[in-house]
């Protein structure tokens, strides 16, 4: 699954999301896959999966994240970086990267570690896989005013 199964987990943990899935293909490409709605804010999330540190943004989403940050609007990309582990790649992992729409295009070309190098700015990071990941902090950094 392209995005790492994070619609599903989104919906199951922030049960206080009245969640919608917006499926919009060739009819207007770029658009994220979910909207939220939650404490009186509205907010969009594309979910993304990577086994490595890429951040694989179409043009056409990091056009329509861009435009709408641009606009005033809140979007997030929600990564969940996962794989299992060997000699080359160390640990296995199970994580979730949230990070500002605004700045898709930085996360398409520095991937995840441009959080490390602070080019990046990192909303929030949870490891462990979905039953250790802070959902809480998921749904505070959502529902906040602005980013």
């Amino acid at each position: 699954m392209s995005d790492g199964e994070l619609r599903t987990l989104f919906r199951e943990h922030l049960r206080s999301v009245h969640w919608t899935s917006i499926e919009t293909g060739l009819i207007n490409p770029g658009v994220p896959d979910a909207y939220g709605a939650a404490d009186g804010r509205m907010f969009w999330v594309e979910h993304k999966r990577t086994d490595g540190w890429a951040v694989t943004l179409e043009v056409s989403q990091v056009g329509w994240h861009t435009a709408h940050a641009r606009h005033g609007g809140t979007s997030y990309v929600a990564v969940r970086r996962r794989h299992s582990g060997g000699p080359r790649r160390g640990p296995a992992v199970d994580e979730l990267w949230v990070l500002w729409g605004g700045q898709a295009a930085r996360a398409r070309d520095l991937g995840l570690r441009g959080c490390a190098s602070g080019e990046l700015a990192l909303l929030h990071r949870s490891a462990g896989g979905p039953a250790r990941w802070d959902w809480a902090a998921v749904l505070a950094v959502l529902t906040r005013s602005s980013c």
